[in-house]
This record gives structure tokens, sequence and C-alpha cells, in this order.
């Protein structure tokens, strides 16, 4: 009996290994074949085949969609188990035409990095793999000439003015600044963000005249920002007012408004609250809508202000997934072995900006009195980079408005300038403030820096002792892009003194993830750019068009002199 089960087990087999012979099945099939005939190296002239891979939801997909096919194709059933059953093709009838052959196209599996089409900037070394005679430096904003571009000149305003918020109106091409006075915020306004204009509201009785630009109690929010996240416009603009002390806990209230004047209370206030815990979180300022992320966000004093046994003052970070339901801040940024004993860090307005973060960090010296903003930069929102630690926006000389502190707010991207608005004053401390007695003052001022530009690796400028023009090398990681043309950010350098090594220059060769040159991506072949600007394309013998390559993972080797490098981009 054993051995006639075992018979019939071995027929069963057969049968089912004929089917699947018949049937094609563990056979390559045309579908399963990409063919590359532009990336043959092989040297026949004949394509070489590329086997598509299927991830198993695509597999487990195409079994269902046969089974499903069986269930409704006539043809002959073969026996296969009890009450089962398997059938097999239908046979073609000669009338038939010939079945067609669809040729799945080949898709490419994406590389380890994929940049897309996102500017690449140089603060760290995420995305390179080597450099050579060249130095990255960072680039410090550059103040206006103008500053302070607004100061107390009225007499409502007192000696005293400090930027609250400035946000660009798209709709009506304006700038509006809230800024503090004596006599409460007030509103100014510009068409370039440099020149102000403090417009006469009559909303307001200063001395028994409205004719003045102070906004009233009820049209102010202390913290707010502008929420183009929001679909309602309703609810364009958020406030936010903090109640509570150092003595006792503290709680946030929301606004919504559709123009950044009327407001109405959220329904569910408090949103943040922080009891029983007694303490405040220290200066504070909310990010709003994190696009990296995907949350809403704030960063503040974390430690100090909250009596935390750490004694100094710290940064932190809270997110809410709608301004209502808030995270607990966390402590993110805290100073080093290589900082002052007696630097703090105040506050940390911050943006993002491509896929990064870059946040200008109040640091304070508690022995001197002095806050200046260094600018650090993140890939996640919660370690970052400090390995800059000069300031970006420096203090003022002796008897300059910022002299003594440098307070900047959220920076603002505006067309291929980035504007950082900041309140400079010239005392921190009492004791500065009484040896200045009337001199004090406080003012608004501004620094810009070019798009892209917070960090550069300059190029080599003179010749060799043999008269050869050497050239600064960079080279990437490999990634894969998504775009059609290669676009540069590039200064020439100005200085054209003795043994500089001629005019800016640069070229550009492409590498496969072996480090080979594609042909056609050569040094020779690149068309060499002799010129800055933000957005240089590559060229390779008069081509530019790089679609074949996107998707693919690739390298980049820059060669350059006489020149500072800030950024790439594929568009």
């Amino acid at each position: 009996m054993r051995f006639k089960h075992h018979a019939k087990i071995c027929t069963l087999i057969c049968s089912l290994c004929a089917l699947m012979v018949l049937s094609g099945c563990g056979q390559p099939t045309a579908s399963s074949i990409g063919w590359a005939a532009s990336e043959n190296t092989s040297g026949t002239g004949k394509p070489v085949a590329a086997i598509s891979w299927s991830s198993p939801a695509s597999v487990y997909a195409s079994v269902a969609a046969k089974q499903k096919q069986a269930a409704v194709d006539g043809g002959n059933e073969a026996v296969f188990g009890k009450g089962k059953t398997a059938r097999s093709a239908p046979l073609a009838k000669q009338s038939d035409p010939p079945a067609k052959q669809t040729v799945r196209k080949r898709v490419r599996p994406p590389s380890l990095i994929d940049i897309g089409s996102r500017r690449q900037l140089f603060v760290d070394d995420y995305l390179l793999e080597s450099v050579r005679d060249t130095t990255r430096v960072m680039n410090p904003a550059e103040k206006s000439d103008g500053n302070p571009v607004l100061r107390a000149d009225k007499p409502w305003e007192g000696r005293e003015v400090r930027v609250d918020a400035v946000i660009f109106e798209e709709r009506e091409q304006m700038f509006r600044m809230w800024y503090s006075s004596d006599s409460g915020v007030c509103l100014a306004t510009s068409k370039d963000g440099v020149h102000w204009d403090k417009p006469i509201l009559g909303l307001v009785e200063y001395k028994g005249s409205k004719e003045n630009n102070i906004l009233p109690p009820d049209q102010v929010k202390t913290y707010f920002f502008k929420d183009l996240h929001e679909p309602d416009p309703a609810k364009r603009y958020k406030g936010l007012e903090r109640r509570g002390s150092l003595s006792t806990t503290m709680q946030f209230d929301l606004y919504y408004s559709p123009d950044g004047f009327h407001w109405t209370p959220c329904p569910k206030n408090p949103v943040i609250d922080t009891s029983p815990r007694k303490g405040r979180w220290g200066p504070t300022v909310f990010m709003g809508w994190d696009p990296i992320r995907r949350v809403y966000a704030v960063h503040m004093e974390n430690s100090l202000h909250r009596w935390s046994p750490a004694g100094r003052r710290l940064i932190g970070r809270a997110e809410s997934p709608d301004m209502i339901h808030w995270s607990e801040a966390e402590t993110i940024i805290v100073p080093d072995d290589q900082d002052p004993s007696d630097m703090d860090f105040y506050c940390m307005p911050a943006i993002t900006y491509e896929d990064l973060y870059i946040g200008l960090l109040w640091t304070f010296r508690t022995i001197r009195t002095t806050i200046v903003p260094q600018i650090v930069f993140s890939r996640d929102g919660i370690h970052y980079n400090r390995s800059y630690r000069q300031p970006f926006i420096a203090r003022g000389a002796k008897g300059m408005f910022d002299a003594a502190v440098v307070y900047p707010i959220n920076p603002i991207v505006h067309g291929d300038r980035i504007l950082f608005y900041y309140t400079g004053g010239n005392y921190r401390d009492n004791t500065t403030m009484r040896a200045l007695g009337d001199k004090t003052t406080f003012a608004v001022g501004l620094a810009t820096t070019s798009r892209d530009r917070f960090f550069s690796f300059e190029g080599a400028r003179f010749s060799d002792e043999a008269g050869r023009k050497p050239y600064s090398e960079v080279v990437t990681r490999t990634f894969s892009f998504s775009g059609r043309q290669l676009h540069l950010n590039l200064q020439a350098n100005l200085y054209t003194g003795a043994g500089v090594s001629g005019s800016c220059e640069m070229r550009v060769e492409i590498l496969d993830t072996t480090h080979h040159v594609i042909p056609g991506f050569g040094f020779r072949d690149c068309d060499p750019i002799n010129q800055g600007g933000f957005n240089r394309v590559v060229s390779w013998k008069g081509r530019r068009d790089l679609s074949e390559l996107a998707g693919r993972p690739i390298k980049l080797r820059f060669h350059f002199r006489n020149a500072s490098f800030y950024a790439f981009q594929f568009k």
C-alpha cells in the first residue's frame, strides 16, 4: 500500500511538471527583460539584456491576476488533488491573430541618495566624497548701508524701537513690519524692505491725536506668523498669547486671523499648558509649518526660565500637527566644550531652506552681556551642526546702535536675497545703560546674504612655481537627480593682481559609480564657465540636456579656480 501511495504522488508530480512546461512557467519571458541599448558596454554593438526585478507586492498582484484569469478562461481541466482542477491554456484557432507580446519598460531602482531637483548647499559633508586644494568658509551676512533701517523718530515711540515681525505680502507686493515702541506695537510698510514708511492709521489716540501708526491692542498678538500651509483663508495668520510667569505655570492661547489684524480665539484654548510645573519658556519663536517634518514647530529657551538644574539657557523644540495638540518641549542644543564657560543660548529663530534647517542661534555672553547670532544648520530639525562659531551678524563698533546686542528674527527669502531683520542695541546691562545715559538706543537693522551663499568652497587663485594654473577639486558622493540641466551658483573672484592664475573658470565631469568618466562628459568635453552667477548652466560641447542621466546613480567632479562655489541644482 505504501508503494502504491508513493506511485500516485509521483504521477501527480509528473503531471504538474508537464503542465508547467506546456504553460511556460519557470521560463524567462520577453516581458521580464528590458533592453538598454544606450548602456551597451560590450563593444559588440548588440544590446545588453538587463533583467528587471519585481517587488513581492507586484509578484502577488501578478499571481492574483493569473488566478482571476484562470477562473474565466475556457480550456481543458486537469485533476489536481481531490476536488480541485487546474486549467491549461485554450488552444488558439487558426483565424485568431497572433498574441501581442508586451515588453515592460525597464524601471531603475532608486539610488542610495536621491536629491531630486533640490539645491545642494555645501553646509556639511553629507554629499561630499573628497575635496582637494580648497577651503570651505562661512560667509557672514552683510549689513545694510542704510542701517538702522528703522529708528525711533516719532514722539509716541520714545527712544527705542524693537522689531517683532516682518512679513512680505505677495498680493500687495509690500513688506509689513510690526515693531514695539513706548506706546505699544506700531506698523511700518516698505516696497523694497530697506526704506520704511510709518503710515497714519488713525486707530489709537496719543495725546489727543490719532495721527499715528499705533495699532490697537486687540489687533496685536505677541507671537504670530503667516501660515501658507493653512487651506482656510480665515486662519491664514496664526497668533498666540502667553500667560504665566517664572513663579507660576505657563499657558498659550491660539488665535486665527484672515489678515493679521482681526483675530478670533480658538475654541480649544489653552493649546499649551505646562501646569503643574512652575516656570515658563524663555524667549520663544514660533517657526510655523515645517514642511520637512510636516508639523508646526516652536523653538524656545527651555532651561533656565523653567528652573532647570542645568543652570544655563538651552534651546528646546516642541511640535504640533495642528497648532492645538503640542508635544512637550525637548532640549536640542546645548553648549559644548568649545564654548566659553559664560555662554548661554538665548533663542533661535529658524526656517527651512530646501532640505535643510537654517537657525540663528542667539549666543549670550553672560559676563560681557553681549548677544550675537551664530548660524547653525540641520538635516532633521533635531541635530544641529555648529561648525562655525564666529558671529553670522557681527555687533557694531563702539558708538553704533548695535554695539552690544544683535537679536535677529526669522529670515525672509525674497528673490535672490535673504533678509535678516534684527533689533540692535548699544546696551544689555544696567551698568552700561547708566553710563550711556540718554545715549542708550535700540533700533532695527538689516543684514542680507545672497541666495544659497551661506558657505562656499574657495577656488585656487595663484599659479604655482612652474607657471601652471592649478584647479581646486570637489567630488560628490553618488546620487540620482531629476531634471534636465545642471545649474551652478558661483562668484568670480574680483581680485586680479599679481600671481593670479587668470580669470574665473569652472569645469564639471560626470562620473559613474566607479569613478569612470561617462563618455561625453569629461573635463575636455566641458565648456568652461568664466563668469559668476546664480544659475550658470553647464554644457559639454554645447550639450546641456542631461535627461538620459536622470534617475541614474552618478557623481560630479568640479574643477574650479578664481571663484567661490556655493551650490548646484538640477532642474
